[in-house]
């Protein structure tokens, strides 16, 4: 390890301009009869060749960060002897001054531009004479890296294929609804406890309405439920369930879900620099994409699998035209996109950055759809879970290749198009030849205009004293970099005063002159709407040569150890039927690693995939997971609270097709979530005594709206909210005071400005102020649970923030919209627009009381000219705020 922090040092102090290379070999080496690679070799290396032949970069396929890769050589051959360093290509080409190259030095920032000095070369003479003797990192594999993991390793119940167990036999058969029913009622009739009652019909409407869809019913939508659940309860249940999953808002609200866990943010980098925002352009497209697939219930295998290869399903790259799936395929591969990449930045293009952006895309990747903490087997066998050192780089070179740190992409090339090279060919070949038609007929216009341009000229310079004229006239028509000292300030004095505009020009034309502009110009307008286009889609694909994938020494780069082969963690992998490791052809486009990956993946009897997945739908509606780590199946994570129904969950779905909506319908027709939030005295005195957590479900649980889905509630409740679907992210600004806002200068519509939050751009630490204020997530990797915290700030900004002032405002003129003049009117229907029911008597008369309060003081403020609008208008305001603040309101019961 001190190795390790010396090189580092060192390049820190280079990178600073503390010290010079040079200084890397002023401590005398005669002492040292046989020098170390790692000790004595390494640091020179590191800074002078590593840039092109190791992490960087692999110049003519040579890598000189480890003895055995020395000795393998690239397109000269091996590029060390031991025993001969006069016949090592490595001491030839640096003593001959050839390498390292100056523009590759002066190119990498924080380097000395400076040769090796002839300490390092006398340095690396005696290494190589003296048998080239290597360190820790030439040797194979050994069990600490690759242990054996035994039987009981392998029967942890994560790591087992799901089985449907029998459904259970329970006493209140009357309480079953679902099979799902039967798990939780075994275990609450073993404690004594049963389900609450069922909750009332405006309850579990609004509850409904919010789960499926991120938005509160309208009292017509209440109304109508009430009406049709009078007739048939059962039947209107069940349509007002397909009703909402058919609804273009249910994928909204559910694809929300899904990139939290992906980690999206429409932001490229660490976003570490409030007031700079800087757009992953065309990423919103695969937000998209996964809202279009929740709402068309595309199966979740697919849907996957798609993400991980979408570019491998298709020969994109040879196609003729490009069909919509070829493009929905492309974009599908945004999500391997989603890690903070800042390099971007010259001086953060490095070889550590990129390989942590690889290392980002695994630990999402394994967080959200294994549910295991892969990255901690980054640096050593996992501590706790059967993950070794040698599966973490098996998994990394299943991405290696698209993500290759040594032929890396930057994201400004991340892109695909969404028409096939041809087509674009086409396209450019079109927008080119009118490109130079355009510029012909600006000619013409610019030869109408010459004449008079040059009179109007010649009749202000006359304007000038007449010494100075041809001076002027000379110093304007002298390029600028050619200017003596005089002629700029002539230039700058003048130029302002002489130059004429186009219209200036233009109003000095004739009318047969004016008439043929207008003509040119209409031809202008006609060529510019032929043009044709195409959008940037940010995908992932394969590019190059596949890099040879290494386990690194302690997770260090910089230490490459022996040769990996890619595959998956081997406690999941079929000792009968292995992972087969893909052997395609090195001159085919893509190795299809990614592909095999996702098809393992997603097979039938996974035993992760499913469970995972059906886990955190659980917890979206449960505010807990069966398994409350839902990121963690391993050891260290939480055990399921109710294995056998995980496991029933996890077949079923996969059963009935992968489909997300019958999941969801199997889920909200069960009892368990139709019961009360709360039960009898009896019922809450007793649940409370055995089980105080209610981890066994024997009421609702209360849980509060996350961010998006309070700002989207307030927007409908005050009838303001924006329902287009799609398109670019509504852009922010962040203020001197901290807070976030919309930039609504820069809105293609002023409404944008209440587009739902899914729209909003998505960044990594700065939110919208309404967003952050309720734990909007900062996004290191990925969000697989959103965390709720009770602070004081959230009920100063839902007291006293301008957008919530805003609308309770346009939520009042709606309630007089609707309900008219009358108080009384008012007030009910306030009520039944924010919360789905009519007030109780004693709300009523509470109300009443704060509405008369609010009148009173609006009535002395506007004798005092403070308050402008009507007392009425001003309490029934105040009274909309103060209903937007009631826990009801943010909370669904």
């Amino acid at each position: 390890m001190l190795g390790f922090v010396r090189i580092y040092l060192f390049r820190l102090a280079i990178s600073l301009g503390v010290v010079s290379p040079l200084l890397l070999a002023e401590e005398p080496r005669e002492h040292i009869e046989n020098p170390r690679f790692e000790r004595d070799i390494v640091p020179i290396l590191s800074v002078y060749c590593w840039s092109c032949h190791g992490g960087g970069g692999l110049a003519g396929d040579l890598d000189l960060r480890t003895v055995p890769l020395m000795l393998g050589g690239g397109k000269s051959g091996a590029a060390i002897v031991p025993g001969s360093s006069e016949e090592s290509l490595l001491i030839q080409r640096i003593v001959k001054r050839e390498m390292p190259p100056e523009k590759t030095l002066e190119s990498n920032v924080g380097y000395s531009p400076n040769k090796p000095s002839e300490e390092h070369i006398e340095l690396i003479r005696r290494w190589l004479d003296s048998g080239a003797a290597a360190d820790y990192t030439d040797r194979p594999l050994n069990e600490d890296e690759s242990p054996e993991w035994t039987d009981e390793d392998r029967q942890w119940w994560a790591f087992q294929s799901p089985v449907q167990s029998p459904l259970p036999e329970t006493v209140q058969r009357d309480r079953v609804r679902t099979p799902i029913d039967t798990f939780l009622l075994k275990e609450l009739e073993a404690k004594g406890l049963s389900f609450a009652p069922d909750a009332d019909t405006t309850t579990l409407v609004r509850r409904l309405y919010l789960d499926l869809t991120g938005l509160p019913p309208s009292p017509e939508e209440v109304q109508a439920f009430q009406l049709e659940s009078n007739r048939s309860p059962r039947s209107a249940f069940q349509k007002l369930v397909t009703r909402l999953l058919d609804s273009p808002y249910y994928g909204e609200r559910w694809g929300r879900h899904w990139l939290d866990a992906a980690g999206y943010v429409d932001v490229v980098g660490a976003d570490n620099d409030a007031m700079t925002i800087n757009l992953h352009e065309g990423l919103w497209r695969y937000r998209d994409y996964v809202i279009q697939s929740f709402n068309h219930d595309k199966p979740f295998d697919q849907f996957v699998v798609e993400q991980l290869a979408g570019d491998e399903l298709i020969d994109w790259r040879n196609a003729e035209q490009y069909t919509d799936r070829h493009r929905e395929l492309i974009t599908a591969t945004g999500f391997l996109r989603n890690a903070g990449d800042s390099t971007n930045a010259m001086e953060l293009n490095t070889p550590d950055v990129r390989v942590r952006v690889l290392q980002d895309t695994i630990q999402m990747v394994s967080t959200n759809v294994l549910g295991l903490t892969v990255q901690c087997a980054q640096c050593h066998t996992h501590k706790f879970d059967p993950i070794s050192h040698v599966d973490y780089f098996r998994l990394a070179g299943i991405f290696s290749p698209a993500l290759n740190v040594q032929n890396w992409k930057y994201p400004e090339k991340r892109y695909l198009y969404d028409v096939s090279e041809k087509v674009r060919h086409e396209i450019d070949g079109h927008n080119v030849e009118l490109d130079n038609q355009i510029k012909r007929i600006n000619d013409q216009i610019a030869a109408i205009f010459q004449p008079v341009r040059e009179r109007l000229f010649e009749e202000r310079l006359t304007a000038l004293p007449e010494p100075i004229r041809e001076d002027v006239r000379t110093s304007l028509s002298t390029p600028a970099e050619k200017r003596d000292e005089v002629q700029n300030y002539l230039a700058e004095k003048f130029t302002e005063s002489l130059n004429l505009t186009e219209a200036e020009v233009e109003g000095e034309l004739d009318a047969n002159a004016k008439q043929q502009i207008t003509v040119l110009r209409g031809q202008i307008g006609s060529l510019q709407s032929s043009k044709k286009s195409y959008n940037k889609l940010v995908a992932l694909w394969e590019s190059g040569p596949r890099p040879v994938n290494y386990l690194f020494r302690r997770g260090n780069y910089e230490t490459p150890g022996p040769v990996v082969k890619p595959g998956v963690l081997s406690v999941l992998d079929d000792r009968d039927d292995p992972f087969p490791v893909v052997t395609s052809a090195a001159d085919r486009p893509s190795s299809e690693y990614r592909l095999a990956f996702a098809r393992w993946l997603t097979a039938q009897d996974h035993p992760l995939i499913a469970r995972v997945f059906v886990n955190r739908v659980w917890q979206q509606y449960f505010g807990r997971g069966i398994v409350a780590t839902p990121d963690n199946f391993g050891r260290s994570g939480a055990k399921p609270t109710h294995p056998e129904l995980l496991d029933w969950l996890a077949v079923e779905f996969v059963q009935r097709g992968w489909s997300v909506k019958e999941l969801h319908r199997l889920i909200v027709t069960s009892t368990v979530y139709r019961q009360s939030s709360h039960g009898t005295k009896k019922v809450m005195e007793k649940g409370s005594q055995v089980d105080p957590q209610n981890y066994l479900l024997w009421r609702m649980p209360l849980r509060r709206l996350e961010s998006e889905a309070l700002r989207d509630s307030v927007l409908a409740v005050s009838g303001k909210l924006n329902r287009t679907h799609g398109g670019p992210p509504i852009p922010l600004k962040n203020n001197p005071d901290g807070s976030v806002e919309i930039a609504t200068e820069k809105l293609a519509s002023p409404d944008d400005r209440f587009r739902r939050s899914i729209y909003v751009t998505a960044r990594r630490n700065y939110h919208l102020t309404e967003l952050n204020v309720f734990d909007q997530p900062v996004v290191r990797h990925n969000c697989t649970r959103r965390e709720n915290s009770a602070v004081v700030l959230q009920s100063l900004a839902m007291l006293n923030s301008a957008f919530i002032f805003e609308q309770a405002n346009y939520f009042a003129e709606r309630v007089v919209r609707v309900a008219g003049e009358e108080d009384d009117a008012r007030i009910e229907a306030a009520f039944r627009i924010a919360l789905a029911r009519p007030p109780t008597e004693k709300e009523r008369e509470l109300s009443r009381s704060f509405y008369s309060r609010q009148a009173s003081r609006a009535r002395e403020n506007q004798d005092d000219g403070q308050d402008a609008a009507p007392p009425p208008i001003t309490a029934l305001q105040s009274l909309c705020q103060m209903i937007l603040n009631t826990n009801e309101f943010m909370y669904v019961q």
